[in-house]
């Protein structure tokens, strides 16, 4: 007797809504006039050289990234403070990921 396979696709969760009704809709948590720090390049996070609330300067290295077998020192770019960190040692970033933001 022949087999009939039946795959069901999952359906997609409704998108979350506020009390209202309102769809809600991600915004960037960064104040305007905020700087990114971005990996120049895919790779692991190797450590993070700072902490919320921090002031670096331009020259100051606030990551450590490790591509092709070789560690990256990460520098911060511009002088400010540092506003948020959204990687972790032992990450896996892509080229362009937001490391740090500055304010």
């Amino acid at each position: 007797a022949p087999v009939t396979v039946v795959s069901q696709t999952p359906r997609a969760a409704a998108a979350p809504r506020t009390a209202a009704g309102d769809k809600v809709i991600a915004k960037p948590c960064v104040a305007a006039g905020g700087t990114q720090i971005k990996a120049p390049l895919p790779g692991t996070v190797m450590s993070v050289n700072c902490k919320v609330g921090d002031v670096v300067k331009a020259a100051d290295t606030v990551v450590v990234l490790e591509a092709m077998k070789m560690e990256n020192a990460i520098h911060a770019g511009y002088d400010g403070k540092v506003a948020s960190i959204t990687c972790n040692p032992g990450d896996a970033v892509l080229e362009g990921a937001v490391l740090i933001t500055l304010e």
